[in-house]
């Protein structure tokens, strides 16, 4: 079975840190920890809401330990904008593969999707990868 499955189907939850739910940087938090055993800040004192002033800091140019790079692969982060447009980075999800992405939102259960999706196309506005 794929690492992901686990997680697909799993409810939204604003301010999510799982096992059972989860918001968008809580399902980030949970496989980092799962998967490369690395402790990323809960934050979960915030509301999934303000996350977004965390997601606009990864996307940010200071050097905060997470590498820009174009050609993305499993487990890197990506970086998303509103649905409804913008430049600010408000959502985030992890990488599958080279081309899907694991992410949950409010609307919808953690899910897989390819970047082409319409949930996510045209959302994208980088990836980041853990510095090693």
């Amino acid at each position: 079975m794929d690492w992901w499955a686990n997680y697909v189907g799993l409810p939204f939850e604003d301010g999510g840190r799982g096992p059972y739910s989860f918001d968008c940087w809580g399902l980030v938090r949970e496989i980092y920890a799962d998967r490369l055993g690395v402790a990323l800040p809960s934050y979960g004192e915030i509301s999934a809401r303000d996350l977004a002033r965390i997601a606009r800091t990864m996307g940010g140019a200071k050097d905060d330990g997470w590498q820009a790079i174009n050609v993305p692969r499993a487990l890197d982060v990506v970086l998303m904008r509103s649905g409804r447009g913008g430049s600010c980075v408000v959502h985030v999800g992890v990488m599958v593969d080279g081309r899907r992405v694991l992410h949950v939102e409010a609307a919808a259960a953690t899910a897989v999707v390819p970047l082409t999706h319409i949930s996510v196309a045209g959302r994208v506005m980088g990836f980041r990868r853990l510095a090693e």
